[in-house]
């Protein structure tokens, strides 16, 4: 491990959006259920329009967050059918979540030069003995990952680092390191991580792999989940194996080390009591915390009572297009 980066940017869902505003935020996700399920997953919808009917049409229970807790912490099962029925429900809600944030259009130029320029003012060079820029994502999209490869200038130059070894699941992905990296850390996965056929269910380095559309063996990994850590409270599953302990552990270390820590797009939810430790820990270096609410908003304010004056309300492109 280098010994430090100067400047962190965490990156939370409103950077995403702000580049594509077809990516759905939590809010967005909320609005779904459950009429905006599709068919594909009839259980994770009839489960959603059944729980609906007990809480009296109560909408404010039907959050993802609340579903997702709910459906993956559940441990005892009166039956081999309910069994095989939660394990079909966990299937469906996670290929939902996933399916919903994984989009593939292309961004409108405008907003893919920005992207570009911020991309390029945080290539580490590692032939210049150090590095100086991380980006800490809580995101599992792929939007750094397609607008390096989507950039001519970009793609022959720069490789994403993910701050730990995982390999692409065939030879024929060439993706070789160069000495010009962007480092991105992702702390609640990616979609384009897959476990490797026939892995045990812990979740360590040599058990994933990276897939991308273009691979050869993307054909027999696009039916399977990615690997990623959902929006819920129960999340002690996904934390076996050393995989999501060594992000967490690199990203602790580089934020107790970092001279300044800016933040794009990420709210600091009053939910994630452990984020919002994790983070509080480093508030005297943090710079900027950049999210898009208008002046009255409470979340604003909120913010600002937590952290102070450098609580920017502005869209993240925005942002990032007048200081790049």
């Amino acid at each position: 491990m280098q010994n430090s980066y100067r400047r962190i940017f965490v990156l939370g869902s409103g950077f995403s959006k702000s580049f594509l505003p077809s990516m759905p935020t939590l809010k967005d996700l909320n609005a779904l259920i459950p009429e905006g399920i599709p068919a594909e997953f009839p259980h994770f919808r009839e489960y959603c329009e059944r729980f609906l009917k007990l809480c009296n049409g109560g909408r404010e229970y039907l959050g993802i967050e609340q579903l997702a807790t709910s459906i993956l912490s559940a441990q005892i099962f009166p039956s081999e059918r309910e069994r095989l029925y939660h394990a079909s429900l966990r299937f469906e809600l996670l290929r939902f979540i996933a399916n919903s944030i994984r989009r593939d259009e292309a961004l409108e130029p405008e907003a893919a030069a920005v992207l570009a320029r911020f991309i390029r003012a945080c290539v580490n060079c590692s032939s210049e003995g150090c590095c100086d820029t991380l980006l800490l994502s809580f995101n599992y999209d792929t939007l750094i990952e397609r607008a390096v490869a989507a950039d001519a200038e970009l793609s022959k130059t720069v490789f994403v680092d993910y701050g730990v070894r995982i390999d692409p699941a065939d030879r024929s992905a060439c993706r070789e390191r160069g000495e010009r990296t962007v480092d991105l850390l992702k702390l609640h996965g990616s979609l384009n991580w897959y476990p490797v056929k026939g892995a045990n269910d812990e979740l360590d380095l040599r058990n994933i792999c990276q897939v991308e559309p273009t691979d050869r063996s993307f054909p027999i990994y696009c039916e399977d989940t990615p690997v990623y850590i959902p929006m819920a409270h129960a999340k002690e599953s996904f934390l076996r194996g050393c995989l999501f302990n060594l992000l967490w552990a690199k990203a602790d270390y580089y934020l107790k080390n970092a001279e300044e820590i800016h933040f794009l797009g990420y709210g600091f939810p009053k939910t994630d009591i452990n984020n919002l430790e994790f983070l509080l820990r480093h508030r005297d270096r943090i710079a900027n915390v950049v999210v898009f609410e208008s002046e009255d908003h409470p979340d604003l304010q909120r913010l600002r009572r937590l952290l102070g004056k450098n609580v920017i309300s502005r869209d993240a492109k925005d942002y990032l297009s007048r200081v790049f």
